[in-house]
């Protein structure tokens, strides 16, 4: 039986971003045999107004891609400018003497912590343990197999609106699809514009269309984050209501950014990146500084903001773009499809890791003894 294709869909309030792959035979990992970016049919005032309308352009980014097999399921990226994040800690106990800490003690401590974050109108997107502390151990990511009588752990969570989660999901059912992964679109950016996101401390800065998403991520996980509403999008629409343009003229006079002739393109720019500035700062706050950042997202080509970024951190700035599609010619495509091909990334590593320990007899000996040490003593 054939293997089914990837498919990665990223949700952007513009457009979305669509890479088809297949997995490779005989190593871990893909190539890929397909790519679109399909804008919506007319802006989206707010998003996902209109899953049906949604499902239509995902459709027709499928058929751009030129690839005639059979699609199933597909990882999906979203944002959205309602999104929340916060780290939350949570406690439990586990006996009267110390045990060691198993898998489902993990999962008890996340449920208890999810709880706490959850309202009754909101689903999580993103939930990363950050560190866990217990009997003479502190702050440790993965404590199994270590001695404790009380789990202490903190997480860091995003929750969206349950109302957007649901309306992705069926913009995503109405183009004939199953959601097999619904990623937050930082997670992905980092996973495809970084040849190797897991080391080191990293900021990312996302310019979408209608939400601004900054992240800091720390060997690979995502320490702290924070969502503006502001984007390429909303600069666009208040250059078009102030110089009374057409919102695909004010779109371009918006890409000239910083370095633009007309006062008011640069005041609304400084508008938007004054906002960006007070996000970075809080985020930033009582942190040591990041090794390296990213800007990514398609606004991001407006000019002056990757140099903007990088004053104003202080930290070597490049321009968030994947390499597996850096032979295309036309940059903004090759930063439009960034977060899909991430989607890919992520998708191949977590199958990577499902998969288990290699086939020889001394490591699954190996990792089989490792397995009952950590979940039965």
């Amino acid at each position: 039986m054939a293997t089914p294709p990837l498919i990665a869909l990223d949700l952007g309030s513009t457009k979305i971003g669509c890479v088809i792959a297949l997995p490779s035979d005989d190593a871990p990992g893909y190539h890929v045999v397909g790519h679109s970016l399909t804008p919506y049919a007319g802006t989206l005032p707010t998003w996902p107004q209109d899953p049906l309308a949604v499902g239509r352009t995902i459709e027709q980014a499928l058929v751009a891609t030129g690839f005639g097999g059979e699609l199933i399921d597909a990882h999906v990226a979203l944002s959205h400018p309602a999104l929340h994040s916060e780290t939350v800690q949570a406690a439990i106990a586990l006996a009267d003497e110390p045990i060691s800490v198993r898998r489902q003690d993990l999962d008890r401590l996340a449920r208890v912590a999810l709880t706490q974050a959850l309202g009754v109108d909101r689903d999580a997107l993103v939930m990363e343990r950050l560190g866990c502390s217990g009997n003479g151990f502190d702050d440790v990511r993965d404590p199994r197999g270590l001695p404790a009588t009380r789990l202490v752990g903190r997480f860091r969570i995003v929750t969206v609106p349950s109302a957007v989660r649901r309306a992705a999901i069926q913009a995503v059912e109405c183009a004939g699809l199953d959601v097999a992964r619904l990623t937050y679109s930082l997670i992905a950016d980092a996973a495809g514009s970084e040849a190797n996101p897991e080391t080191g401390r990293l900021l990312l800065v996302d310019i979408g269309g209608l939400n601004t998403d900054l992240g800091l991520f720390v060997e690979g996980v995502l320490e702290a984050s924070q969502t503006i509403p502001w984007g390429g999008t909303v600069l666009a629409t208040a250059l078009a209501r102030t110089m009374r343009v057409t919102q695909e003229q004010a779109e371009r006079l918006s890409l000239e950014g910083l370095g633009s002739h007309r006062d008011e393109v640069r005041e609304h720019v400084n508008a938007g990146l004054t906002q960006l500035q007070e996000a970075l700062e809080t985020l930033l706050a009582g942190q040591p500084l990041p090794d390296r950042a990213i800007c990514a997202g398609r606004g991001c080509l407006i000019d002056g903001v990757v140099e903007w970024v990088e004053r104003t951190t202080g930290v070597n700035t490049t321009l968030g773009r994947t390499p597996r599609l850096q032979g295309m010619g036309d940059l903004a495509d090759q930063v439009g499809l960034t977060t899909a091909m991430g989607l890919l990334e992520v998708a191949c590593a977590t199958t990577a890791r499902a998969a288990g320990p290699p086939v020889g007899l001394a490591a699954r000996v190996i990792e089989r003894t490792k397995f009952l040490l950590a979940e039965y003593f």
